[in-house]
C-alpha cells in the first residue's frame, strides 16, 4: 500500500466512524464546527461531547443519539472499515476522485456514503418517483417511461419503495440499463424486505445501492426526506408519475427546483387525490410527460451515442436476461428457445396455469423478449443475442 492508498483508508476508518452517528446533516455540521474534523470529534472525550451537547442543545439531540455517539467512539475504527470491507461494501467521501460530480455540486450534499454494485458516473440520470400507494396505471407508466429510458441509455434512480419506486427500477431493469436505488438504511438493509428479488437483480444488472447510513442501520422516517436530496441531487431530471400533493415525492420535487433540476409530470384526471400532485406540478411549470421522449428531447445531448446496427436491445443476451426474469418467465423463454410454439405447447412444457402463463407472455413481449404471431404462436425476438 502507499502512501497515497494508506492515506485514503485512514480517511475512510475516519469518516466511516462519524457516518456511524447516524445523525443529521444539520447535527454533522454543528459537529464539524465544534471538532472541526472528524478525527477530533472520534479523538474527543465524554467530558468533552458532554460540553459539545449541553452548548448544542437547540440541535435537539436525544438521549438515544447522545448514547449512540458516545458507543461509537468507543469502537476499534480500524477493525470497523476492515468488516466494512469484508462485507463487499464500498465507502467513498467527497475527497475521493470518484464522488459524483453531479452530487458534490449540490448544497447539503453527503459528506459520504456507501454503496453496493456501483454509482453513477457521468451518464444522463432520471430520477422516477411516486406515491407508494399507487394505482396500476400509476405503476404501469413509470414501469413504461423507466423501460423506454433505459433503452435510450438513460440510467434510472428512485428509492425502492413501494409503488411507483418499485416499478420505475423494474422497468429500467426491463430496458437493460442500469439502475440506483437510493435507502433510508443501510445499504445492506432491504427494505421493504419484499423488493429483495428486485434490490439483487440492480446489482446484478449493473447499478447499485447507495446509502449515507453504515451498514445495519434500520430504516426510520427521518431517514426518508433525507435520502430524497441524494435522489434529486444525482439525477438530471425528476419525473413523477403518480403523487398526493402533500407526499414525500414533493419533497425530492423541491431538493430538485433548488438543485436546478427539470421537473416532469404525468397528467392524471382532475379528480383523482393520486393525479392532484401531478396536476399542481403541471401548473407550476412542470413539464407535462406522456413518454420518454418528452425526457429525451431535453437531454438529447448527453445521451450516450448508438452503435450502427446495434441498440441498447439487442447488447441483451440470455445470461443478462437470467438475472432480471421471474422463475415462471425463464420458464417460458425457455420453451421457446429452439423454436417457436403455439401456447398449448408452451404450457404443456411448463406446466403453468393460463393465468401464469398468460402473465409470463406478457412481461416477456413487454421485455422485447418474445413476439407473439398470430393469435397464439410465440418465438424469441431477433432483438436478442442468444
Amino acid at each position: 500500500m502507499n502512501d497515497n492508498e494508506e492515506n485514503q483508508r485512514k480517511q475512510h476508518e475516519l469518516w466511516h466512524g462519524f457516518a456511524s452517528f447516524c445523525i443529521t446533516p444539520k447535527m454533522q455540521d454543528a459537529v464539524l464546527t465544534y471538532f472541526e474534523t472528524p478525527e477530533n470529534a472520534l479523538s474527543a472525550s465524554g467530558v468533552e461531547w458532554d460540553t459539545f451537547f449541553r452548548l448544542a442543545e437547540s440541535f435537539g439531540f436525544t438521549e438515544k443519539e447522545q448514547g449512540k455517539i458516545k458507543e461509537v467512539l468507543r469502537r476499534d475504527h480500524a477493525k470497523a472499515y476492515d468488516a466494512l470491507v469484508e462485507k463487499g461494501i464500498c465507502f467513498i467521501t467527497q475527497e475521493d476522485p470518484e464522488y459524483p460530480e453531479k452530487l458534490r455540486k449540490v448544497f447539503s450534499a453527503p459528506r459520504c456514503f456507501y454503496y453496493i454494485g456501483s454509482i453513477p458516473r457521468e451518464e444522463p440520470l432520471i430520477a422516477v418517483i411516486g406515491a407508494r400507494n399507487c394505482s396500476h396505471y400509476g405503476s404501469e407508466i413509470a414501469w413504461r417511461i423507466a423501460r423506454e429510458l433505459s433503452m435510450a441509455g438513460v440510467g434510472v434512480i428512485s428509492g425502492l419503495a413501494y409503488g411507483v419506486d418499485k416499478a420505475a427500477h423494474d422497468g429500467s431493469l426491463a430496458g437493460g440499463g442500469p439502475t440506483y436505488a437510493v435507502l433510508g438504511c443501510g445499504p445492506d438493509v432491504c427494505y421493504p424486505k419484499g423488493h429483495k428479488g428486485t434490490y439483487d437483480k440492480i446489482i446484478a444488472g449493473g447499478g447499485g445501492i447507495l446509502s449515507e447510513y453504515p451498514p445495519g442501520t434500520q430504516p426510520l422516517s427521518c431517514f426518508f426526506p433525507q435520502r430524497n436530496r441524494i435522489i434529486a441531487g444525482l439525477s438530471d431530471g425528476i419525473l413523477v408519475t403518480e403523487a398526493r400533493k402533500k407526499s414525500g415525492t414533493l419533497i425530492t420535487v423541491s431538493f430538485g427546483l433548488e438543485y436546478g433540476k427539470n421537473i416532469y409530470a404525468v397528467p392524471g384526471r382532475i379528480d383523482d387525490v393520486l393525479s392532484e400532485g401531478c396536476n399542481y406540478l403541471i401548473k407550476e411549470g412542470a413539464k407535462l410527460t406522456v413518454s420518454a421522449a418528452d425526457i429525451l428531447e431535453d437531454i438529447k445531448e448527453v445521451l450516450p451515442k448508438k452503435k450502427k446496427g446495434n441498440s441498447v436491445q439487442k447488447c441483451r443476451n440470455y445470461e443478462f436476461l437470467k438475472n432480471i426474469l421471474a422463475t415462471n418467465e425463464k420458464m417460458v423463454y425457455a420453451s421457446l428457445r429452439l423454436m417457436p410454439k403455439h401456447i398449448e405447447e408452451i404450457r404443456e412444457e411448463t406446466g403453468l396455469s393460463y393465468e401464469d402463463l398468460s402473465e409470463a407472455l406478457q412481461k416477456l413481449c413487454s421485455f422485447g423478449c418474445i413476439k407473439r404471431y398470430g393469435q397464439a404462436y410465440y418465438a424469441l425476438s431477433e432483438e436478442i443475442d442468444r
